[in-house]
């Protein structure tokens, strides 16, 4: 793409100074990586990238304003100085969201291919920029892991909340059921070889609070026993390091909180004697084809 701005100049490279994940670079660092910015521009209500799309480019807005549209959510409004598409970038995740233009809008573009080529950037530099990245997306997690599950309910389901009515009931059959073991394990699993999340069970997908009685546990010590032996078995012993699983009160009705913070390695679920592989796709959870798991893997635990 021809770039008709030079990032060099001094107003652009004062702008660039401002950006968050540029604070830990030198003047010179920060003109080595001017070298491979490019820009994008967007027209009103044009899309920039869509929901389950697969490039690869972190975005800074230059100017203008856009909006990440998430299922299930209000809108994210992104301006001037504002990152965006950074798990993407980091870890060959697909498109969590679309993003539109509310306004004419100026993108300053880094792709991952340069980002992460040690003949363009040494990679002192593009450590720091990592760094700044994963600050951000800490921010989020971090906000979600400390955020009340009432408050998480409410907000619904998005790309890091999943609900669940039971762990091992069938409201339909009105039988214990293996497959409402492995929907939850399936997210469980698709959190750590994403970026985390939270799992609530006992909630439906409309947001009513079920609770825990369908399961027909003794007592809460046996309720979440039987959720770490299903993980241990099932997912791996080490795994259950990464989980932190809590039985809280809501509105009269006992929940499962499950936090689950992103893997060191890959974490495969045991189902039927095969294993599988998943991830999250936006606010959903998707099995990886065997085509793609390699790649996937490779960028996101062993870049």
């Amino acid at each position: 793409m021809a770039r008709d701005i030079d990032f060099l100049e001094p107003e652009q490279f004062e702008f660039l100074k401002t950006v968050s994940i540029f604070k830990e670079l030198t003047n010179d660092e920060l003109k080595q990586v001017a070298k491979y910015l490019y820009v994008k521009q967007i027209a009103e209500n044009k899309t920039v990238f869509a929901r389950l799309s697969t490039e690869q480019v972190l975005y800074i807005v230059r100017f203008g304003e856009l909006k990440l549209e998430l299922p299930g959510q209000d809108n994210k409004i992104y301006e001037k100085g504002d990152v965006f598409g950074e798990i993407a970038v980091l870890n060959h995740h697909f498109r969590s969201g679309t993003i539109k233009a509310i306004d004419p809008s100026l993108l300053f573009c880094l792709s991952r291919k340069d980002l992460f080529n040690e003949k363009k950037l040494p990679p002192k530099i593009s450590l720091k920029i990592v760094v700044e990245v994963t600050k951000i997306i800490t921010q989020y997690l971090t906000t979600v892991e400390n955020t009340s599950t009432h408050t998480l309910i409410e907000n619904g389901e998005n790309d890091y909340v999943e609900f669940k009515s039971t762990l091992r009931y069938n409201l339909y059959t009105k039988k214990f059921d293996k497959e409402m073991e492995h929907a939850a394990l399936k997210t469980i699993a698709a959190f750590m070889n994403s970026s985390g999340g939270t799992l609530i069970i006992g909630v439906d997908d409309d947001k009513n609070i079920l609770g825990l009685e369908n399961d027909k546990f003794k007592d809460d010590d046996k309720t979440l026993l039987h959720l770490t032996k299903l993980i241990q078995e099932r997912i791996g012993m080490h795994h259950t390091s990464f989980v932190r699983a809590v039985i809280e009160g809501t509105n009269g009705n006992k929940i499962i909180r499950v936090d689950v913070k992103p893997s060191e390695i890959p974490a495969y679920l045991t189902h039927n004697n095969d294993e599988i592989f998943y991830v999250r796709t936006g606010p959903a959870t998707a099995q990886m084809k065997v085509s793609e798991i390699y790649s996937y893997i490779n960028s996101r635990f062993y870049h």
